[in-house]
């Protein structure tokens, strides 16, 4: 999940920080910084979340607690964006209150390799290059 703000810049979650659920004027539904409202974070499919503070309406809604845990899949063949429950339920983002907490509990390092960190990657790819060399 990644859109673009009309200065066209967006930025990359970082762990353990709180994001808010924004409206666009032109319909979307963006996650945000409290610091910098203009502009969107993205989340990685594999993120892991937590929604705190979790308003009445939509814990009516979704039959959820004031607060959920949740991993983030944006490859969904339907719904794009979603938050995948522990009981394996989905919210889609676009479904959240706007002014929604979520705060990012951790990131994966490289989509779909959770715990694998660039540098590993570097390192796994020029091992390949010297063995085929």
């Amino acid at each position: 999940m990644c859109y673009f703000s009309a200065e066209g810049h967006s930025r990359e979650a970082r762990e353990d920080e709180a994001l808010i659920v924004r409206r666009q004027p032109h319909g979307s539904t963006w996650l945000i910084s409290s610091e910098d409202a203009s502009t969107p974070v993205c989340l990685k499919t594999g993120t892991e979340v937590e929604l705190l503070y979790v308003p009445e309406k939509t814990r009516r809604r979704f039959g959820l607690t004031q607060e959920a845990t949740a991993m983030f899949e944006t490859n969904h063949w339907w719904w794009p964006d979603l938050f995948v429950l522990k009981d394996g339920r989905r919210v889609r983002l676009k479904k959240l209150q706007e002014g929604q907490v979520v705060r990012v509990l951790s990131v994966p390092t490289v989509a779909g390799r959770k715990g694998v960190s660039s540098e590993q990657e570097l390192t796994n790819s020029e091992a390949q290059v010297a063995t085929n060399t």
